[in-house]
Protein backbone atom coordinates (compact mmCIF):
# COMPACT_ATOMS: atom_id res chain seq x y z
CA UNK A 1 0.00 0.00 0.00
CA UNK A 2 1.33 3.16 -1.52
CA UNK A 3 1.06 6.12 1.37
CA UNK A 4 1.10 9.75 0.42
CA UNK A 5 3.39 11.70 2.63
CA UNK A 6 0.16 13.98 3.21
CA UNK A 7 -1.62 11.12 5.05
CA UNK A 8 0.72 11.24 7.68
CA UNK A 9 0.73 15.62 7.94
CA UNK A 10 -2.95 14.70 8.08
CA UNK A 11 -2.10 12.52 11.15
CA UNK A 12 0.58 15.10 12.72
CA UNK A 13 -1.31 18.52 12.08
CA UNK A 14 -4.33 18.15 14.11
CA UNK A 15 -2.07 16.84 17.23
CA UNK A 16 0.11 19.87 16.80
CA UNK A 17 -2.91 22.12 16.38
CA UNK A 18 -5.35 19.96 19.12
CA UNK A 19 -2.01 19.96 21.47
CA UNK A 20 -1.80 24.17 21.29
CA UNK A 21 -5.08 24.58 22.07
CA UNK A 22 -5.18 22.67 25.40
CA UNK A 23 -1.41 23.94 26.44
CA UNK A 24 -3.48 27.60 25.71
CA UNK A 25 -6.61 26.48 28.29
CA UNK A 26 -4.04 24.63 30.39
CA UNK A 27 -1.25 27.81 30.61
CA UNK A 28 1.58 25.65 30.93
CA UNK A 29 3.30 22.15 30.57
CA UNK A 30 5.54 21.40 33.47
CA UNK A 31 5.29 17.46 33.88
CA UNK A 32 5.33 14.81 31.89
CA UNK A 33 1.47 13.85 32.58
CA UNK A 34 0.73 17.39 31.21
CA UNK A 35 3.03 16.08 27.88
CA UNK A 36 0.89 13.00 27.59
CA UNK A 37 -2.44 14.89 28.40
CA UNK A 38 -1.68 17.64 25.43
CA UNK A 39 -0.50 14.50 23.20
CA UNK A 40 -4.15 12.78 23.85
CA UNK A 41 -6.31 15.62 24.29
CA UNK A 42 -4.71 17.21 21.45
CA UNK A 43 -5.09 14.99 18.83
CA UNK A 44 -8.48 14.20 19.63
CA UNK A 45 -9.39 18.04 19.63
CA UNK A 46 -7.41 18.56 16.30
CA UNK A 47 -8.90 16.03 15.26
CA UNK A 48 -12.57 17.56 15.68
CA UNK A 49 -11.22 20.79 14.54
CA UNK A 50 -10.23 19.27 11.41
CA UNK A 51 -14.03 17.88 10.53
CA UNK A 52 -15.32 20.83 11.40
CA UNK A 53 -13.08 23.23 8.57
CA UNK A 54 -13.61 20.54 6.33
CA UNK A 55 -17.27 20.94 6.80
CA UNK A 56 -17.41 24.87 6.36
CA UNK A 57 -14.44 25.08 3.64
CA UNK A 58 -15.15 21.55 1.41
CA UNK A 59 -18.04 20.77 0.69
CA UNK A 60 -17.71 22.62 -3.22
CA UNK A 61 -14.27 19.95 -2.92
CA UNK A 62 -14.52 17.28 -0.90
CA UNK A 63 -12.29 14.76 -2.75
CA UNK A 64 -9.52 17.64 -1.37
CA UNK A 65 -10.84 18.57 1.83
CA UNK A 66 -7.25 17.83 3.07
CA UNK A 67 -6.03 20.24 0.53
CA UNK A 68 -8.57 22.89 0.92
CA UNK A 69 -8.81 22.70 4.94
CA UNK A 70 -5.27 22.24 6.46
CA UNK A 71 -4.47 26.27 5.98
CA UNK A 72 -7.13 27.50 8.33
CA UNK A 73 -7.03 24.57 10.46
CA UNK A 74 -2.79 25.77 11.04
CA UNK A 75 -3.89 29.09 11.03
CA UNK A 76 -5.96 27.74 14.32
CA UNK A 77 -2.73 26.12 15.36
CA UNK A 78 -0.52 28.86 15.65
CA UNK A 79 -3.30 31.21 17.13
CA UNK A 80 -3.21 28.68 19.63
CA UNK A 81 0.25 28.76 20.38
CA UNK A 82 0.82 32.22 20.57
CA UNK A 83 -1.57 32.05 23.38
CA UNK A 84 0.01 29.24 24.92
CA UNK A 85 3.24 30.65 24.90
CA UNK A 86 1.79 33.81 26.15
CA UNK A 87 0.38 31.98 29.10
CA UNK A 88 3.17 30.03 29.75
CA UNK A 89 5.71 32.84 30.16
CA UNK A 90 2.87 34.62 32.14
CA UNK A 91 2.32 31.67 34.70
CA UNK A 92 4.30 31.52 37.69
CA UNK A 93 7.25 28.87 38.33
CA UNK A 94 6.08 26.70 40.88
CA UNK A 95 8.14 23.51 42.68
CA UNK A 96 5.98 20.58 42.47
CA UNK A 97 6.28 17.99 44.75
CA UNK A 98 8.53 15.11 43.92
CA UNK A 99 7.27 11.60 44.80
CA UNK A 100 9.49 8.87 46.59
CA UNK A 101 11.12 6.68 43.51
CA UNK A 102 9.07 3.54 43.28
CA UNK A 103 9.95 -0.12 44.15
CA UNK A 104 11.67 -1.53 41.19
CA UNK A 105 8.79 -4.47 41.20
CA UNK A 106 6.19 -1.82 40.43
CA UNK A 107 8.63 0.14 37.62
CA UNK A 108 8.84 -3.28 35.91
CA UNK A 109 4.88 -4.02 36.32
CA UNK A 110 5.22 -0.18 34.42
CA UNK A 111 6.84 -1.00 31.87
CA UNK A 112 5.17 -4.62 31.07
CA UNK A 113 1.75 -2.65 31.11
CA UNK A 114 3.31 -0.10 28.80
CA UNK A 115 4.50 -2.82 26.87
CA UNK A 116 1.27 -5.07 26.35
CA UNK A 117 -0.62 -1.50 25.62
CA UNK A 118 1.14 -0.69 23.05
CA UNK A 119 1.40 -4.31 21.82
CA UNK A 120 -2.34 -4.38 22.13
CA UNK A 121 -2.67 -0.55 20.41
CA UNK A 122 -0.72 -2.15 17.57
CA UNK A 123 -2.68 -5.47 16.96
CA UNK A 124 -5.88 -4.16 16.96
CA UNK A 125 -5.06 -1.07 14.58
CA UNK A 126 -3.17 -3.75 12.22
CA UNK A 127 -6.38 -5.55 12.37
CA UNK A 128 -7.70 -2.16 11.65
CA UNK A 129 -5.86 -1.73 8.41
CA UNK A 130 -6.32 -4.59 6.98
CA UNK A 131 -10.06 -4.99 5.92
CA UNK A 132 -13.00 -2.99 4.45
CA UNK A 133 -15.27 -1.55 6.61
CA UNK A 134 -17.33 -3.71 8.09
CA UNK A 135 -20.56 -4.50 6.21
CA UNK A 136 -23.24 -3.67 8.77
CA UNK A 137 -24.02 -0.95 10.22
CA UNK A 138 -20.22 0.51 9.96
CA UNK A 139 -20.78 0.65 6.39
CA UNK A 140 -24.82 1.89 5.93
CA UNK A 141 -25.16 4.15 8.60
CA UNK A 142 -21.33 5.72 8.82
CA UNK A 143 -19.82 4.86 5.68
CA UNK A 144 -22.28 6.01 2.89
CA UNK A 145 -22.14 9.95 3.13
CA UNK A 146 -18.37 10.41 3.25
CA UNK A 147 -18.17 7.75 0.29
CA UNK A 148 -20.40 8.90 -1.29
CA UNK A 149 -19.29 13.21 -1.04
CA UNK A 150 -15.84 12.32 -1.96
CA UNK A 151 -16.58 10.34 -5.15
CA UNK A 152 -18.89 12.44 -6.27
CA UNK A 153 -16.23 15.44 -5.35
CA UNK A 154 -19.20 17.90 -3.22
CA UNK A 155 -21.43 17.60 -0.74
CA UNK A 156 -24.90 16.62 -0.89
CA UNK A 157 -27.58 16.63 1.74
CA UNK A 158 -29.37 13.17 2.60
CA UNK A 159 -33.18 12.99 2.95
CA UNK A 160 -35.96 10.83 4.01
CA UNK A 161 -37.07 8.43 2.03
CA UNK A 162 -40.53 9.64 2.04
CA UNK A 163 -38.60 13.16 0.29
CA UNK A 164 -36.99 11.19 -2.35
CA UNK A 165 -40.17 9.21 -3.26
CA UNK A 166 -42.21 11.94 -3.63
CA UNK A 167 -39.72 13.62 -5.71
CA UNK A 168 -38.43 11.01 -8.57
CA UNK A 169 -37.29 13.59 -10.94
CA UNK A 170 -34.62 15.13 -8.71
CA UNK A 171 -31.40 13.40 -7.98
CA UNK A 172 -32.02 13.00 -4.42
CA UNK A 173 -30.10 10.32 -2.18
CA UNK A 174 -31.48 8.67 0.93
CA UNK A 175 -30.55 6.25 3.59
CA UNK A 176 -32.08 4.39 6.68
CA UNK A 177 -29.61 6.95 8.55
CA UNK A 178 -30.13 10.25 6.49
CA UNK A 179 -30.91 11.63 9.42
CA UNK A 180 -27.52 10.98 11.47
CA UNK A 181 -25.19 13.61 12.84
CA UNK A 182 -22.28 14.24 10.07
CA UNK A 183 -19.12 14.86 12.32
CA UNK A 184 -17.25 11.61 12.01
CA UNK A 185 -18.32 11.95 8.16
CA UNK A 186 -16.00 14.78 7.93
CA UNK A 187 -13.43 13.23 10.19
CA UNK A 188 -13.12 10.48 7.40
CA UNK A 189 -13.33 12.67 4.65
CA UNK A 190 -10.19 14.72 5.88
CA UNK A 191 -8.26 11.28 6.54
CA UNK A 192 -9.79 10.14 2.70
CA UNK A 193 -8.42 13.20 1.04
CA UNK A 194 -5.35 13.52 2.62
CA UNK A 195 -4.73 9.52 1.22
CA UNK A 196 -5.77 11.23 -2.05
CA UNK A 197 -8.16 8.68 -2.73
CA UNK A 198 -11.05 6.53 -0.72
CA UNK A 199 -9.10 3.95 1.31
CA UNK A 200 -10.90 1.95 3.53
CA UNK A 201 -8.06 0.53 5.41
CA UNK A 202 -6.22 3.87 5.68
CA UNK A 203 -9.67 5.78 7.20
CA UNK A 204 -10.33 2.79 9.50
CA UNK A 205 -7.33 2.95 11.41
CA UNK A 206 -7.95 6.30 12.62
CA UNK A 207 -10.27 4.10 15.56
CA UNK A 208 -7.16 3.18 16.74
CA UNK A 209 -5.10 6.83 16.69
CA UNK A 210 -8.92 7.73 18.90
CA UNK A 211 -8.48 4.95 21.77
CA UNK A 212 -4.34 5.47 21.99
CA UNK A 213 -5.29 9.35 22.12
CA UNK A 214 -7.93 8.65 24.89
CA UNK A 215 -5.15 6.67 26.30
CA UNK A 216 -2.68 9.33 26.81
CA UNK A 217 -5.00 11.90 27.71
CA UNK A 218 -6.25 9.63 30.69
CA UNK A 219 -2.82 8.47 32.04
CA UNK A 220 -1.86 12.62 31.78
CA UNK A 221 -4.77 13.35 33.48
CA UNK A 222 -4.34 10.75 36.11
CA UNK A 223 -1.17 11.53 36.87
CA UNK A 224 -1.88 15.04 37.51
CA UNK A 225 -4.41 14.68 40.24
CA UNK A 226 -2.21 12.30 42.45
CA UNK A 227 -2.20 8.47 41.27
CA UNK A 228 1.06 6.74 41.39
CA UNK A 229 2.40 6.01 37.56
CA UNK A 230 1.42 1.86 38.32
CA UNK A 231 -1.82 2.44 39.33
CA UNK A 232 -2.30 5.42 36.44
CA UNK A 233 -1.41 3.03 33.61
CA UNK A 234 -3.22 -0.52 35.23
CA UNK A 235 -5.94 2.14 34.75
CA UNK A 236 -5.32 2.31 31.02
CA UNK A 237 -4.61 -1.28 30.59
CA UNK A 238 -7.48 -2.23 31.89
CA UNK A 239 -9.37 0.37 29.89
CA UNK A 240 -7.51 -1.05 26.39
CA UNK A 241 -7.81 -4.44 27.44
CA UNK A 242 -11.51 -4.84 27.00
CA UNK A 243 -12.52 -7.01 24.33
CA UNK A 244 -15.56 -5.16 22.98
CA UNK A 245 -13.52 -1.77 23.03
CA UNK A 246 -10.71 -4.04 21.36
CA UNK A 247 -13.50 -5.29 19.04
CA UNK A 248 -14.57 -2.05 18.51
CA UNK A 249 -11.33 -0.63 17.25
CA UNK A 250 -10.54 -3.88 14.66
CA UNK A 251 -13.98 -3.72 13.36
CA UNK A 252 -13.66 -0.12 12.94
CA UNK A 253 -16.19 2.18 11.69
CA UNK A 254 -19.05 2.21 14.02
CA UNK A 255 -19.23 5.89 15.82
CA UNK A 256 -19.87 4.31 19.33
CA UNK A 257 -15.96 4.09 20.12
CA UNK A 258 -16.38 7.92 19.17
CA UNK A 259 -18.92 8.95 21.28
CA UNK A 260 -17.07 6.66 24.22
CA UNK A 261 -13.73 8.61 24.15
CA UNK A 262 -15.23 12.24 23.63
CA UNK A 263 -17.64 11.92 26.87
CA UNK A 264 -14.43 10.11 28.33
CA UNK A 265 -12.52 13.02 27.56
CA UNK A 266 -15.07 15.76 28.76
CA UNK A 267 -15.48 13.76 32.16
CA UNK A 268 -11.61 13.69 32.12
CA UNK A 269 -11.55 17.77 31.80
CA UNK A 270 -14.53 17.92 34.08
CA UNK A 271 -12.02 15.62 36.88
CA UNK A 272 -9.52 18.24 36.37
CA UNK A 273 -11.43 21.21 36.83
CA UNK A 274 -13.48 20.11 40.13
CA UNK A 275 -9.84 18.62 41.92
CA UNK A 276 -7.15 21.21 40.43
CA UNK A 277 -9.71 23.80 40.04
CA UNK A 278 -8.10 24.17 36.30
CA UNK A 279 -10.42 26.54 34.81
CA UNK A 280 -9.38 26.08 31.51
CA UNK A 281 -10.54 22.30 31.34
CA UNK A 282 -13.92 23.69 33.15
CA UNK A 283 -14.54 25.52 29.72
CA UNK A 284 -12.89 22.11 27.38
CA UNK A 285 -15.10 19.73 29.47
CA UNK A 286 -18.28 21.82 28.51
CA UNK A 287 -17.16 22.13 25.01
CA UNK A 288 -16.56 18.83 24.26
CA UNK A 289 -19.85 17.78 25.95
CA UNK A 290 -21.49 19.97 23.63
CA UNK A 291 -20.28 18.24 20.60
CA UNK A 292 -21.67 14.55 21.61
CA UNK A 293 -25.01 14.98 19.89
CA UNK A 294 -22.79 16.00 16.24
CA UNK A 295 -21.34 12.56 17.01
CA UNK A 296 -24.44 10.11 17.18
CA UNK A 297 -27.92 10.89 18.78
CA UNK A 298 -27.58 9.35 22.26
CA UNK A 299 -24.84 11.98 22.42
CA UNK A 300 -27.77 14.22 23.23
CA UNK A 301 -28.77 11.76 26.39
CA UNK A 302 -25.03 11.85 28.00
CA UNK A 303 -24.77 15.44 27.18
CA UNK A 304 -28.11 16.56 29.28
CA UNK A 305 -26.98 14.06 32.29
CA UNK A 306 -23.06 15.99 32.29
CA UNK A 307 -25.11 19.30 32.04
CA UNK A 308 -27.14 18.74 34.96
CA UNK A 309 -24.21 17.83 36.85
CA UNK A 310 -22.03 20.77 35.79
CA UNK A 311 -24.86 23.04 36.81
CA UNK A 312 -25.32 21.24 40.14
CA UNK A 313 -21.86 21.93 40.68
CA UNK A 314 -22.14 25.63 39.66
CA UNK A 315 -24.52 26.84 41.79
CA UNK A 316 -23.20 24.86 44.63
CA UNK A 317 -20.36 27.18 44.20
CA UNK A 318 -22.48 29.93 43.43
CA UNK A 319 -20.77 30.66 40.02
CA UNK A 320 -24.76 31.43 38.87
CA UNK A 321 -23.01 32.90 35.73
CA UNK A 322 -21.78 29.76 34.93
CA UNK A 323 -24.73 28.03 35.39
CA UNK A 324 -26.96 30.12 33.20
CA UNK A 325 -23.98 29.65 30.43
CA UNK A 326 -23.91 25.54 30.52
CA UNK A 327 -27.99 25.65 30.62
CA UNK A 328 -27.98 27.86 27.68
CA UNK A 329 -25.75 25.69 26.06
CA UNK A 330 -27.60 22.95 26.82
CA UNK A 331 -30.89 23.84 26.11
CA UNK A 332 -29.52 25.42 22.53
CA UNK A 333 -28.29 21.83 22.08
CA UNK A 334 -31.68 20.46 23.05
CA UNK A 335 -33.22 22.98 20.90
CA UNK A 336 -31.11 22.31 17.79
CA UNK A 337 -31.79 18.26 17.90
CA UNK A 338 -35.18 18.93 18.14
CA UNK A 339 -35.71 21.43 15.11
CA UNK A 340 -34.32 18.32 13.21
CA UNK A 341 -36.97 16.41 14.13
CA UNK A 342 -34.33 13.92 16.01
CA UNK A 343 -36.46 13.30 18.92
CA UNK A 344 -40.18 12.79 19.45
CA UNK A 345 -41.89 12.31 22.65
CA UNK A 346 -45.24 11.31 23.78
CA UNK A 347 -46.68 10.12 26.87
CA UNK A 348 -46.78 6.42 25.96
CA UNK A 349 -43.79 6.50 23.39
CA UNK A 350 -40.19 7.75 22.19
CA UNK A 351 -40.08 8.66 18.51
CA UNK A 352 -36.50 8.79 17.18
CA UNK A 353 -35.54 9.04 13.18
CA UNK A 354 -34.32 6.29 11.46
CA UNK A 355 -33.98 4.35 14.88
CA UNK A 356 -37.54 3.45 15.60
CA UNK A 357 -40.71 4.24 17.64
CA UNK A 358 -40.21 2.79 21.36
CA UNK A 359 -43.34 2.34 23.46
CA UNK A 360 -43.37 2.01 27.42
CA UNK A 361 -43.82 -1.09 29.03
CA UNK A 362 -42.28 -3.49 31.51
CA UNK A 363 -39.72 -5.99 29.64
CA UNK A 364 -38.00 -8.43 31.94
CA UNK A 365 -34.53 -8.19 30.29
CA UNK A 366 -32.64 -8.85 33.23
CA UNK A 367 -31.10 -12.53 33.02
CA UNK A 368 -29.74 -11.47 29.36
CA UNK A 369 -28.30 -7.67 30.47
CA UNK A 370 -26.57 -10.43 33.44
CA UNK A 371 -25.32 -12.00 30.85
CA UNK A 372 -24.32 -9.51 28.96
CA UNK A 373 -22.31 -8.08 31.59
CA UNK A 374 -20.82 -11.13 33.58
CA UNK A 375 -20.55 -14.34 31.50
CA UNK A 376 -20.09 -12.91 27.84
CA UNK A 377 -16.33 -12.20 26.65
CA UNK A 378 -17.14 -8.54 26.64
CA UNK A 379 -15.98 -7.04 29.73
CA UNK A 380 -13.56 -9.50 31.28
CA UNK A 381 -13.59 -8.60 34.90
CA UNK A 382 -14.59 -4.87 34.81
CA UNK A 383 -18.44 -5.36 36.04
CA UNK A 384 -16.91 -7.77 39.10
CA UNK A 385 -14.50 -5.11 40.00
CA UNK A 386 -16.55 -1.86 39.93
CA UNK A 387 -19.42 -3.05 42.95
CA UNK A 388 -16.27 -4.01 44.84
CA UNK A 389 -14.22 -0.47 43.80
CA UNK A 390 -17.59 1.37 45.15
CA UNK A 391 -17.85 -0.47 48.07
CA UNK A 392 -14.83 -0.16 49.45
CA UNK A 393 -14.25 3.41 48.45
CA UNK A 394 -17.43 4.39 49.65
CA UNK A 395 -16.30 6.79 51.88
CA UNK A 396 -14.38 8.61 49.22
CA UNK A 397 -17.88 8.51 46.75
CA UNK A 398 -19.74 10.37 49.73
CA UNK A 399 -17.05 12.72 51.17
CA UNK A 400 -15.20 14.01 47.84
CA UNK A 401 -17.17 16.22 45.46
CA UNK A 402 -15.08 14.96 42.09
CA UNK A 403 -16.14 11.37 43.00
CA UNK A 404 -20.03 12.48 43.84
CA UNK A 405 -20.40 14.70 40.98
CA UNK A 406 -18.76 12.19 38.52
CA UNK A 407 -20.67 9.27 40.50
CA UNK A 408 -23.92 11.53 40.22
CA UNK A 409 -23.54 11.29 36.45
CA UNK A 410 -22.96 8.04 35.41
CA UNK A 411 -25.98 7.08 37.72
CA UNK A 412 -28.42 9.31 35.76
CA UNK A 413 -26.86 7.84 32.72
CA UNK A 414 -27.22 3.81 33.63
CA UNK A 415 -30.64 5.25 34.91
CA UNK A 416 -31.28 6.10 31.12
CA UNK A 417 -29.78 2.73 30.19
CA UNK A 418 -31.97 0.80 32.58
CA UNK A 419 -35.47 2.50 31.35
CA UNK A 420 -34.79 2.12 28.13
CA UNK A 421 -33.57 -1.40 28.13
CA UNK A 422 -36.92 -1.99 30.72
CA UNK A 423 -39.53 0.01 30.36
CA UNK A 424 -39.49 -0.04 26.12
CA UNK A 425 -39.44 -1.90 23.12
CA UNK A 426 -35.61 -1.15 23.11
CA UNK A 427 -35.03 -4.36 25.12
CA UNK A 428 -34.64 -6.32 22.21
CA UNK A 429 -31.79 -4.78 22.31
CA UNK A 430 -30.45 -6.35 25.27
CA UNK A 431 -31.88 -9.18 24.26
CA UNK A 432 -29.70 -9.97 21.48
CA UNK A 433 -26.41 -8.56 23.16
CA UNK A 434 -25.64 -6.13 20.26
CA UNK A 435 -27.33 -2.06 20.93
CA UNK A 436 -27.07 -2.58 24.97
CA UNK A 437 -23.37 -3.14 24.75
CA UNK A 438 -22.87 -0.70 21.88
CA UNK A 439 -24.25 1.95 24.86
CA UNK A 440 -22.90 0.70 27.66
CA UNK A 441 -19.47 0.82 26.07
CA UNK A 442 -19.83 4.55 25.23
CA UNK A 443 -20.00 5.25 29.43
CA UNK A 444 -17.31 2.83 29.86
CA UNK A 445 -14.47 5.43 29.62
CA UNK A 446 -16.27 7.91 32.34
CA UNK A 447 -16.68 4.89 34.36
CA UNK A 448 -12.76 3.73 34.21
CA UNK A 449 -12.24 8.02 35.58
CA UNK A 450 -14.49 7.53 38.44
CA UNK A 451 -12.21 4.34 39.50
CA UNK A 452 -9.30 7.10 39.14
CA UNK A 453 -11.00 9.42 41.34
CA UNK A 454 -11.71 6.79 44.00
CA UNK A 455 -8.54 5.46 44.09
CA UNK A 456 -6.59 8.59 44.41
CA UNK A 457 -4.42 8.56 47.48
CA UNK A 458 -5.79 10.42 50.45
CA UNK A 459 -3.66 13.28 51.15
CA UNK A 460 -4.65 14.20 47.14
CA UNK A 461 -8.32 13.80 48.39
CA UNK A 462 -10.14 17.14 50.09
CA UNK A 463 -13.91 16.91 50.71
CA UNK A 464 -15.79 19.76 48.53
CA UNK A 465 -12.61 21.67 48.55
CA UNK A 466 -13.29 24.80 46.41
CA UNK A 467 -9.50 25.41 45.98
CA UNK A 468 -7.01 23.83 43.63
CA UNK A 469 -5.17 21.25 45.03
CA UNK A 470 -1.49 20.86 43.68
CA UNK A 471 -0.49 18.57 40.96
CA UNK A 472 1.98 16.06 41.91
CA UNK A 473 5.03 16.08 39.35
CA UNK A 474 4.84 12.34 37.83
CA UNK A 475 8.56 10.14 37.88
CA UNK A 476 8.23 7.85 34.54
CA UNK A 477 10.32 4.76 35.95
CA UNK A 478 13.46 4.52 34.68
Amino acid sequence: MDLSPIYFIAWVLPALVGSGVWVALRGSVRTAGDACSAIGFGWLIGVFLAAECARLAAKTNTAYAFATTWPWLAAIGVAAWIVAIVRIRRSPMTASAKEPRPHIALRVVWWLLLLWIVVRLLTVGEEASLRPVFPWDAWSAWSTKPKTWFILGHYEPYVSMLDWLSHPKDALRTAASWSYPETLAWVQLWFASAAQYWNEPLVDVVWCGALAAFALAAYGCWRAIGLGAWIAIALVYGLVSLPLIDAHVALAGYADLWVAVTLGLATLAFSRWLILGERGQWALAIALALLLPAIKLEGLVWLLAFGAVVIVDAVRRRRRSRAVLVAGGVLAAVALVAAIGALTFSWNQIEVPSVGTFAFSWHGVGGAMLASLFTLPNWHLLWYLVPVLLVARRQRLRGDRAARLIGLMLLIDFGFLFGLFFLTTASAWAQDFTSANRLILQLVPSVFVLAAVLLRPVAASAADRDTAIPSVAPRVPA
